[in-house]
């Protein structure tokens, strides 16, 4: 048997429902129509009464039509032209009107706008003026209250998507200014779009805007092109835009595709960045960079959702090559940056600028000029320790994450091997951790931490130093060969202060270096103890080798003062023994070296090598008072005695012992251990 199937029917309730929708619909059209006409066809005084009286009272502005109002009545696109078209700016801002329009001209599709949607077969728009500005953090004056209750702003503002962009058949706009203004970034600029065009007809046209203004003080241009109007709206196909400015010596490029050019999504575009320091960017970007030499980075940059991302740039900083993939985001305005860096050879003088230094200057150094000047007055400078101000403002703007791995480092005249650090900022608080230096085929690892989140910057470095090989600090030289065994050490200082030289004025803690077993030149340790005889010899015959039985230098760090509680270089030849004294608040020192040997010498001076001076300008020579008595009993000596007496007081006779190393490194390892100044 055959069962017939039929469709359910629609439920009474329904279709009573979906009449009734039929008919509102029919009735908002009629009523739209209505009012559309009326509007057609009301006096001009009317219209300009009306218009600047709903529009003032919805947007809590005046808004007003100072001159002429006129319809060309036409069923399907009407034109219209107005005159004198101004919006009252935000009280306390710099412009009396936000907006100005000398003229507007416009043909637009009446039917469309039943279906909401806007579609301007032509838009003429001369003389106008939009005057935007950010006076503090929470006051812009494009923020309208009473609109933003029912988001109609972000709404207008921000469509849905560049279909949403109103259909503009042909635009054109005459001797008209975008004047933008940031007080917080001193900002100050003005974009001309006299000379912006474009065609839905032809996609040879092209939208184009020029600008100049100032930003931080210094000259800010601004260039971008971009296709045309009717390729701005078409969603299938990327926007293609070319952007360049400059703001004093810093260059910006990007040419690429955008896949929303109103939200600034899909970007797909190569980035070029070059300029004199890298630190100006922060004016750009809010990302605390610190002071570099003359620098050009080139990668893709791509944008998805809220998220930058600079991949596989490439380039140039100074004399060092850096390359890697950068991310960036902001959230609350607040940047937000991750970084990979890598460089295959890092110059280390390109890295000065970190911590307040300006780089070498030396012929075949990249520099700009405004490193030249920095370095003239470091050269003029009495101090060696940099003072340039820590910029707390940066600090706060960003947190930041980034590595930067160096394969080789360049500096000349230093065992420096590589570089792998790790920089995190959050909140103001800057952490270098982990740091791994590679020196004289060992390693200086630790931990530096800056806390500027209070007026004045804590700091603290905890820094250890591991098998050290002696041999590299001699590399190149003729004791190269003659030094072996390895040493280390540990430093352990806190201080605060808004530069470098105050932190280390105000520091505390404690300063390790410890050997134990090597070889060095014998030519040094007689030349250090001042024994004419053994050294003369050396340097007419054949250097030899002494072993190292131990090495101790062991320093206590109070309120800027370093004062040396061990002092000890002891080998099988001679004993040196030591003080020293240096200032950091007036880089003054006072130092003494006093040798013992271990074997009689005829000609060994048995007087104290002393350094005193500044750290930029030290005296070294004998002990003044030391060398004068011993001179004094030589003349007397000479007189009144024979000559051979007269070298008596210059007879060392071998009484140096050896030092207790074991006790001494004990010693230097439990003070580093307890990270305090020593007693």
């Amino acid at each position: 048997m055959t069962e017939n199937i039929s469709e359910t029917p629609e439920p009474h309730h329904r279709k009573r429902l979906r009449n009734a929708a039929r008919f509102t619909g029919l009735v908002f059209l009629a009523l739209t129509g209505a009012a559309v006409l009326f509007f057609l066809f009301l006096p001009e005084s009317w219209l300009r009464s009306i218009a600047g009286g709903k529009g003032s009272s919805a947007i809590g502005r005046e808004f007003a039509i100072d001159g002429p109002l006129d319809i060309d009545w036409d069923w399907t696109t009407p034109a219209i032209h107005a005159e004198k078209i101004r919006l009252a700016n935000m009280p306390g801002m710099d412009d009396a009107n936000m907006l100005e329009i000398g003229r507007i001209d416009f043909r637009i599709k009446i039917w469309q706008l039943l279906y909401g949607k806007l579609n301007l077969p032509e838009l003429t728009i001369s003389d106008a003026k939009l005057a935007l500005q950010k006076k503090d953090k929470d006051t812009v004056n494009w923020d309208f209250p009473a609109l933003s209750k029912a988001q109609a702003v972000s709404a207008a503002a921000v469509p849905e998507s560049r279909h949403d962009f109103p259909v503009i058949g042909k635009l054109v706009l005459k001797s008209s200014t975008l004047h933008y203004k940031d007080d917080i970034k001193k900002l100050d600029l003005s974009l001309t779009l006299d000379t912006a065009s474009g065609s839905s007809d032809s996609k040879e046209d092209s939208i184009k805007v020029s600008g100049k203004g100032t930003l931080q003080d210094q000259a800010f241009t601004l260039e971008a092109t971009g296709g045309s109007v009717s390729q701005l709206r078409n969603s299938e196909k990327p926007y293609p835009l070319d952007l360049q400015l400059s703001m004093g010596k810093t260059a910006i490029a990007v040419k690429g595709t955008f896949l929303d050019p109103v939200k600034l999504t899909g970007v797909d575009a190569t980035l070029d960045i070059k300029g004199d320091n890298m630190a100006d960017l922060f004016y750009l970007t809010s990302i605390p960079l610190p002071p570099t030499p003359p620098y050009s980075i080139t990668g893709m940059l791509k944008k998805d959702a809220e998220v930058w991302n600079f991949n596989g740039f490439k380039g140039k900083v100074g004399d060092s090559d850096l390359g890697g993939d950068l991310q960036y985001t902001t959230v609350d305005e607040r940047a937000n940056v991750t970084a990979d860096l890598k460089s295959n050879t890092l110059d280390m003088d390109d890295l000065s600028g970190f911590i307040g230094a300006p780089p070498s200057t030396k012929k075949g150094e990249t520099v700009g000029a405004e490193q030249k000047e920095e370095a003239r007055e470091r050269a003029a400078s009495a101090r060696v320790l940099p003072d340039v101000p820590i910029n707390l403002e940066r600090l706060r703007a960003a947190d930041m994450k980034v590595t930067l791995d160096a394969a080789r480092l360049h500096a000349p005249g230093y065992p420096l091997d590589s570089l792998n650090v790790t920089v995190n900022l959050k909140d103001g608080v800057l952490t270098i951790d982990p740091m791994k230096l590679g020196v004289a085929s060992g390693a200086v690892e630790g931990k530096i931490v800056l806390d500027g989140r209070g007026d004045v910057p804590d700091v603290t470095m905890d820094v250890v130093m591991k098998k050290l090989a002696l041999k590299d600090f001699f590399k190149g030289s003729q004791f190269e060969d003659l030094s072996a065994g390895h040493f280390g050490g540990h430093v352990d200082l806190r201080g605060r202060g808004k530069s470098l030289a105050d932190v280390l004025a105000t520091s505390n803690g404690h300063l390790t270096l410890t050997m134990s077993g090597g070889k060095i030149s014998l030519l040094l340790i007689e030349a250090a103890g001042l024994d004419i005889a053994e050294a003369g010899g050396l340097l007419l015959g054949e250097d030899k080798t002494t072993d190292i039985r131990c090495a101790v230098g062991d320093f206590a760090v109070k309120d800027g003062l370093l004062n040396s509680n061990i002092l000890v270089f002891d080998t099988t030849d001679t004993n040196l023994q030591g003080k020293a004294r240096i200032n950091l608040k007036d880089e003054t020192m006072d130092a003494t070296m006093e040798a013992h040997p271990k074997d009689p010498s005829p000609l060994e001076i048995k007087t104290p090598v002393r350094v005193t001076g500044t750290l930029k300008h030290p005296d070294i020579g004998l002990d003044p008072k030391e060398a004068g008595a011993r001179g004094g009993a030589a003349a007397i000596l000479a007189t009144l005695l024979t000559p051979l007496a007269a070298i008596i007081p210059f007879i060392e006779l071998g009484t140096g012992e050896d030092s207790d190393c074991r006790d001494l490194i004990a010693q230097a390892r439990a003070h580093a251990d307890a990270g305090a100044p020593s007693p």
